[in-house]
């Protein structure tokens, strides 16, 4: 069957015009006679449709030079192989040229039939899913290589394209790489058509633009942030192209100029929204800028938008410039500070007040940092040292002040304050034209907002003639204090002393009254018992307990007789030491007998004391005795004398006592010790007291130590008992020597 021939006035599909005598049909060569007679096929095979191509349209012409049909079909055989070469040289570097596109386009490449399995893959699509060469995915899917999610969407991209013929194209998806991480690629899918335009599949190109995204998101976060910000500001900001029609402003600007929205603002200019001397001037401002490129900074200005309320403004402004440098707009600022002038102001007139309140302060008022350098003074202050304010402040103490003691005193107190960060008040001494000063000086830290010192305050006052006034006072009050002492001495010596005459008065008459009846009655008693029958024994031990009473009676009659008796003594100068040594000698066999140890410290060169020694003797017994009495389970007894100075002693209260011992005499010290129970400190004051005793009844009459102490005070000396620290009693006798 022949096939159907294209008209020579134009091609047709599958076949190709030659000059009259040939065409090309389905690959084989026909010869055409020139009338149109039936072709014949001359030549078959692959690539004579590119061949034949070449030759269409040429001029028709004589295949040989002989006119034969064989000569001309070898010369048309001959230029149809070299057209052949030619071609397929050309298509070879069109494949190279593809295979190179294919092995080293970073992008995603791959070809799919219509059911979605992979025909051809590039090297990079086989690397991004993990398998060696690009033949290794050829025959597979999408469900062969990721998740089921990932997978179905695909293939229902793949089928539209198939089904519509419409292309996917700039598709950025969420995807999770091979890896396991997750990422976004770009993918442009298209239908696949053969030389006939038939969709036979799909093919298409992704990339890895998950850098790309994540930037583009941060730069979102970044500018929704920024613009958060810059509406969070309550300042004014705005943007202004160079014909300064507005391209951002943040929300206070448009609350301000009373705009519904920021948005409202934008292509508009401030003519729009400010009165028209502030629409001149900025923009007079704006060409300043334009022409010099040199930014506005913190300019003030007024503005009174609404009656009445007159607003206070600082405005910056910088140019925008491009990345080639070219100015293209303007990006300013309005700050409102009229609450911070009006505080400020109010700061400057308190800060007024308070110095002058400090300038007229009596006292002297300083601050200084850290380091010791002055940051304020008072008038006080100048007056003191006779500087101007000029001359102190950033100074030192050191630097300004004569007296260095006093310099480096000052720092160490204001070191003081600031390390322990609390208020401190002391005297400080301070030389002022070489006159000696007091001052009473309160320090205290001063923080700042954070709670940290930054410096230390001194507030002083000179206290110099209120301290001279408390010395004088404080020495007028020793003064009083020990006359008063001195008087109470007195009147108590003076009440002793009558009190002592009238017992000496009342025992002399009790003594003279007493002794006369107590002799009848002993006689009478010694004659009674001579009529007492010897073997009546009731009547003997009544007789004995008689007489012992008789006794008693005597011994306290005899001691109201030596308590009362003239105070008139035989004094002479005598040596202690042979007087004490005389009063043992009379107590030695008692001791024994109470197992008291006795120790003696006598010296040799004891001065001479003028004494009674029969009345002294009889003194150092009794103690002697009185100490025995305090051991009863025996103990060490300790006389001892030595001379010194008398001090810490005031006995000047008069001619009454002008003999007695004064500050500074001349002494000798007589002291017995013993180791006993000690005093109640009770008792004390009543161990002179006639009549009182510590001891059991019927031992003692109560009249021992008030007499000693008389005979002492008769030979113009002292007679002390004190406790001891480590136990027992120490009676000292003092006498001048």
């Amino acid at each position: 069957m022949k096939p159907d021939l294209p008209a020579t006035t134009g091609p047709r599909t599958g076949a190709l015009p030659l000059a009259a005598g040939a065409v090309i049909l389905a690959g084989t060569l026909w010869l055409v006679a020139g009338d149109g007679g039936t072709p014949s096929r001359v030549v078959a095979g692959t690539g004579v449709l590119a061949a034949a191509a070449i030759l269409a349209g040429r001029q028709a012409r004589p295949l040989s030079n002989d006119g034969s049909a064989a000569g001309r079909l070898a010369e048309l055989n001959r230029e149809l192989e070299a057209q052949l070469h030619q071609t397929t040289d050309e298509h070879r570097a069109l494949d190279h040229y593809f295979e190179m596109l294919m092995a080293n386009v970073p992008a995603n490449i791959y070809f799919k039939d219509t059911d979605s399995h992979f025909l051809r893959v590039n090297q990079s699509m086989a690397a991004w899913v993990g398998v060696e060469h690009p033949r290794d995915l050829v025959g597979k899917s999408d469900h062969d290589l990721f998740g089921k999610e990932h997978a179905d969407a695909a293939l229902a991209d793949e089928m539209k394209i198939v089904e519509t013929g419409q292309s996917i194209k700039g598709l950025v998806e969420r995807e999770n790489f091979p890896d396991g991480k997750i990422g976004w690629v770009l993918t442009n899918k298209m239908p696949f058509r053969d030389r006939e335009g038939r969709i036979i599949g799909t093919f298409g190109m992704s990339s890895d633009v998950s850098e790309l995204v994540d930037a583009k998101h941060d730069l979102e976060r970044e500018r929704n942030m920024l613009r958060s910000l810059i509406d969070a500001f309550p300042d004014k900001i705005f943007a202004r192209d160079l014909e300064r029609h507005y391209l951002i402003v943040n929300k206070s600007m448009a609350e301000w100029v009373g705009a519904k929205s920021k948005e409202e603002m934008i292509g508009k200019t401030p003519g729009d929204y400010f009165p028209d001397l502030v629409v001149r001037a900025g923009k007079a401002e704006d060409t300043r800028m334009i022409e010099t490129g040199e930014p506005v900074l913190h300019r003030e200005w007024d503005l009174e938008l609404k009656p009445g309320d007159l607003r206070h403004f600082i405005t910056t402004k910088v140019p925008l410039r491009d990345a080639g440098g070219k100015m293209w707009g303007i990006v300013g600022m309005d700050r409102d500070v009229t609450d911070q002038r009006r505080a400020q102001e109010k700061a400057v007139q308190a800060e007024r007040r308070m110095q002058e309140m400090i300038d007229n302060s009596p006292a002297v008022i300083a601050m200084k940092d850290l380091q010791g350098r002055f940051l304020m003074v008072n008038r006080g202050f100048e007056d003191l040292f006779g500087l101007d304010r000029k001359d102190i402040l950033g100074f030192t103490d050191h630097e300004i002040i004569a007296d260095k003691a006093a310099a480096k005193k000052f720092r160490e107190h204001d070191m003081m304050v600031a390390e322990r960060g609390q208020s401190l008040q002391m005297d400080e001494e301070l030389f002022v034209d070489n006159v000696p000063h007091t001052y009473m000086s309160v320090k205290f830290p001063l923080r700042d907002l954070d709670g940290e010192i930054k410096a230390v305050g001194t507030i002083a006052t000179d206290i110099t003639d209120r301290k001279a006034a408390e010395r004088a006072i404080h020495r007028m009050n020793e003064d009083l204090m020990k006359a008063n002492e001195d008087l109470k001495r007195a009147q108590e010596q003076l009440i002793q002393a009558e009190k002592m005459e009238s017992v000496g008065r009342l025992a002399a008459g009790v003594a003279h009254e007493v002794k006369n009846p107590l002799a009848m009655i002993g006689m009478g008693i010694e004659l009674l018992a001579r009529r007492v029958p010897a073997d009546d024994t009731q009547a003997q031990d009544t007789v004995e307990r008689m007489k012992r009473g008789i006794d008693r009676a005597k011994k306290i009659v005899k001691g109201l007789v030596d308590y009362s008796s003239a105070r008139q003594l035989s004094m002479e100068p005598r040596d202690l030491a042979e007087v004490i040594g005389d009063a043992i000698t009379l107590v030695e066999y008692p001791l024994k007998e109470a197992r008291v140890k006795l120790i003696t410290d006598l010296p040799d060169d004891l001065p001479a004391v003028n004494v009674d020694a029969t009345k002294l003797e009889q003194v150092l017994v009794n103690l002697m005795i009185n100490a025995m009495h305090a051991m009863p389970d025996g103990g060490t007894l300790t006389v001892r004398a030595f001379g010194s100075t008398l001090s810490g002693i005031r006995r000047d209260e008069g001619v009454r006592t002008a003999g007695h011992l004064r500050e500074g005499d001349r002494v000798v010290r007589i002291e017995v010790d013993d180791t006993g129970s000690g005093i109640d400190e009770a008792h004390m004051s009543k161990l002179f007291d006639p009549f009182f005793t510590t001891k059991a009844t019927g031992t003692g009459t109560g009249l021992g130590l008030a007499v000693c102490r008389k005979i002492v005070e008769l030979h113009n000396g002292m007679l002390e008992l004190e406790n001891r620290p480590e136990g027992g009693v120490r009676a000292a006798i003092t006498l001048k020597a």
